[in-house]
C-alpha cells in the first residue's frame, strides 16, 4: 500500500512539474506570427483583422502603449 502511495505521489509530482514548466508563447509572440502567416490584413486605429488560409479570423487588439491587448481567433 505504501509504495502505491509513493509511486502515485511522484507520479503527480511529475505531472504537475512538466504542465507548469511548458513553454507559452507571449500574446507579442503569437501576434507576430499570425501577423507573418496571414492570408489578409486590415488595420484600424488600435485593431487589426486578418483572415487566414483556413479561413478563420483573428482580432488583435492593442492598447494605448502599442503592446497586444487581446487576441481572439474566430474559426468559421
Amino acid at each position: 500500500m505504501k509504495k502505491l502511495l509513493k509511486t502515485l505521489f511522484v507520479l503527480c509530482i511529475c505531472f504537475i512539474a512538466f504542465t507548469s514548466c511548458r513553454d507559452e508563447k507571449t500574446p507579442e509572440e503569437t501576434a507576430n506570427e499570425m501577423i507573418k502567416n496571414a492570408d489578409e490584413i486590415k488595420t484600424k486605429d488600435d485593431k487589426v483583422k486578418i483572415e487566414n488560409e483556413d479561413g478563420s479570423e483573428s482580432k488583435i487588439k492593442y492598447d494605448e502603449d502599442g503592446n497586444v491587448d487581446k487576441v481572439k481567433t474566430d474559426d468559421n
